[in-house]
């Protein structure tokens, strides 16, 4: 299946298990939905000048796919995929479609998931999942929106399900190797709450940002909260052993309950430059992705 846009400017092919994103011939991301470990993620995402920013399943944590999102439900792990752990199962793509923004274009898909315990065939969740690539995208930044919805599954026998999770659990991202250990981590000036745990930082700001001065291929990568969150973000960054980046619900202090019937929405921007961009050039891209939001 195939969606080819005006002039052929974006192009969204679908195979077995990946979803894939084309903008002139030149790779934007790769969606990777079928052939999973444990969870659907997003297995590539490429800046303007075509450099992936995303690292799958390094040696030293097989479980770390790309951009991927994972929290625990009932005390069932979806995170680490030990054997304990739960599945996240693909059940359909939908809304695969080139969307138009003034002269820009953007693109994207839905995915429906149901998380599954370790042992049962009961579902304990559903997911409705959304990753866009933003019109706001041009030969500068590359800008995606994420969105996940949760609910309780029709097959779950109580009146809740438990929302909780280490406070690294959310949206994640693993860097490839020459982001390792040698960027800077900073955040919009609302920064609140700013505690250390060990080698991590964690604190409360509607962005945070990673960059990395390399000479050959110098890079700003950006993620966005949107304010309608249930919860403020809560970045989690470290540096060493590797650098990582989380947005997360403060989970492991203050775990979340979804009564029958309720959805957890949850909606962030992920943005990446080829340059090293300051504060007032986020803000002002974080301020037009709100605006964005609201059309």
């Amino acid at each position: 299946m195939e969606a080819i846009t005006t002039a052929l400017m974006l192009l969204i092919s679908i195979n077995t298990h990946e979803i894939i994103l084309q903008a002139n011939d030149a790779p934007v991301f790769v969606y990777q939905y079928n052939d999973v470990p444990r969870k659907p993620y997003l297995k590539e995402w490429y800046t303007p000048n075509g450099v992936n920013i995303l690292r799958d399943a390094p040696h030293d944590h097989k479980h770390h796919h790309g951009m991927m999102f994972a929290i625990a439900v009932d005390g069932v792990n979806y995170w680490e995929e030990s054997e304990v752990g739960g599945y996240q199962i693909h059940e359909a793509i939908s809304d695969v479609r080139v969307t138009s923004d003034t002269d820009n274009l953007g693109a994207g898909f839905e995915e429906r998931l149901i998380w599954h315990g370790p042992e049962s065939s009961e579902s304990v969740v559903e997911e409705n999942r959304s990753i866009r690539h933003s019109p706001l995208s041009n030969k500068a930044v590359s800008l995606l929106t994420w969105q996940s919805a949760l609910k309780a599954s029709p097959e779950n026998k109580n009146d809740t399900v438990k929302i909780s999770g280490a406070i690294y659990y959310g949206l994640g991202m693993r860097f490839p190797e020459f982001m390792d250990k040698v960027g800077t981590f900073f955040m919009a000036d609302d920064k609140t709450g700013e505690f250390e745990d060990g080698p991590h930082t964690l604190a409360e700001s509607s962005w945070c940002a990673y960059t990395v001065e390399n000479d050959e291929t110098p890079v700003t990568i950006a993620m966005f909260n949107c304010p309608d969150n249930p919860r403020p973000a809560l970045w989690f960054t470290m540096l060493q052993p590797f650098s990582y980046l989380a947005a997360t619900l403060d989970l492991s202090r203050e775990p979340m309950e979804l009564k029958n019937g309720e959805k957890l929405s949850l909606c962030y921007g992920i943005a990446a430059w080829d340059t090293i961009v300051d504060k007032s050039e986020i803000e002002l891209l974080y301020t037009a992705w709100l605006n964005s939001l609201k059309k």
